[in-house]
């Protein structure tokens, strides 16, 4: 390919966009949702909400039971099996930083030019119904709704979007969703002039911790308070959580939503793919949203549309996150209260999640 025609490369993929290469494949997830994968989820985002963990409490707020994290919907409530009884080893080869191989179903998709890696960009999820203990969700359609040949600081390849939706075992519908990747083939120098990771932060000079921020210093949520559209006014701010990234934190939360690839845990393979570092998956980052927004919304407040939800850099091992936001829009829509909220997380290198929107309703005084 010459210099000048790589783009022109992609004008197939281009041509190709309205199609839905789902066809009438549905994928089934290999779990139910199960309480127990539910209190880990919440235990690596360190969510305490008792919508999650406490029947009672759901129930009062008018929920069926224990509803799972709305941010597992893209992926973790959907995940299909590793291995299977019958199947062969997931682990062929004696290369220790082989990836687990997985059983999945692999849609068709439109002509692309050769690439030789891919990673999540963006993602915009309209959320129309709870998910409960005992759902099997599924997952169908595979429409490619836009492509966007660019060239990155990591490489070229174009930003490729496709839109799904995801039911229960009723039928259902419980989301909608859109999901952005960056197919590319890395510059042969991203490895060598990769950024390096932040080094760990020192500890104080008596021998404890460092200083802990106001984020982690305030007490826990108290659920029992509930905040209402009547409440909020447009500018209000959206505290701030914080997220340390260990390298313990990205194991578990990969256990969690059952995310192996290499780069969330394997600083060598991050770095291969142009990386600096490992670095944290798109549903933990949309876990640190839920959790901000949650916190801020309350038992009775309800999330309805989260995204576009844009990846600007990557969130690497050792750095914080700071994720907050602000009141950006309220609106009424018949005995509805809806707020736009602004979110975005934050790393010592600047904005690395959003700003995008996240679309909630809140109850009504006296309603």
């Amino acid at each position: 390919m010459t210099e000048a025609g790589w783009e022109r490369a992609w004008d197939a993929t281009v041509a190709a966009i309205g199609t839905d290469y789902g066809g009438d494949r549905v994928v089934v997830a290999v779990d139910d949702v199960e309480r127990g994968a539910i209190r880990r989820y919440c235990e690596v985002l360190e969510l305490d909400c008792p919508l999650h963990y406490d029947d009672e409490v759901a129930r009062s707020v008018g929920y069926d039971g224990i509803v799972a994290p709305v941010s597992g919907v893209s992926q973790t409530w959907t995940r299909e099996a590793h291995w299977r009884p019958g199947m062969p080893t997931r682990y062929p080869v004696l290369d220790p930083d082989a990836e687990v191989l997985r059983e999945e179903v692999r849609f068709d998709g439109p002509p692309e030019p050769p690439t030789s890696l891919t990673f999540v960009t963006d993602l915009t999820i309209e959320h129309l119904r709870p998910v409960y203990v005992g759902d099997r969700l599924s997952r169908r359609g595979h429409r490619l709704v836009s492509v966007l040949p660019k060239e990155t600081s990591i490489g070229r390849g174009a930003f490729l979007t496709y839109e799904s939706e995801v039911r229960n075992q009723h039928g259902e519908l419980v989301a909608r969703s859109r999901n952005g990747g960056y197919h590319y083939t890395p510059f042969p120098e991203a490895e060598r002039t990769a950024a390096p990771a932040a080094p760990p932060e020192a500890p104080a000079a008596d021998g404890g911790f460092p200083e802990t921020p106001a984020w982690a210093q305030a007490p826990s949520v108290d659920w029992s308070e509930q905040r209402y559209f009547e409440d909020v006014s447009e500018g209000d701010p959206v505290p701030a959580v914080g997220f340390p990234l260990t390298i313990a934190r990205l194991v578990m939360e990969a256990a969690v939503n059952l995310d192996f690839s290499r780069v969330h845990h394997n600083a060598a393979a991050a770095r291969r793919t142009g990386a600096p570092d490992m670095y944290a998956n798109n549903v933990f980052v949309q876990g640190w949203w839920e959790r901000a927004v949650r916190e801020f919304i309350g038992l009775q407040g309800v999330i309805k549309r989260v995204g576009p939800l844009r990846m600007r850099i990557f969130n690497t091992v050792g750095e914080t996150v700071t994720t907050s936001g602000a009141v950006r829009r309220r609106w009424r829509e018949g005995a509805e209260g809806l707020v736009e909220l602004e979110i975005r997380s934050e790393i010592s290198r600047g904005v690395s999640v959003g700003p995008g929107p996240v679309v909630v309703s809140l109850p009504l005084r006296g309603a």
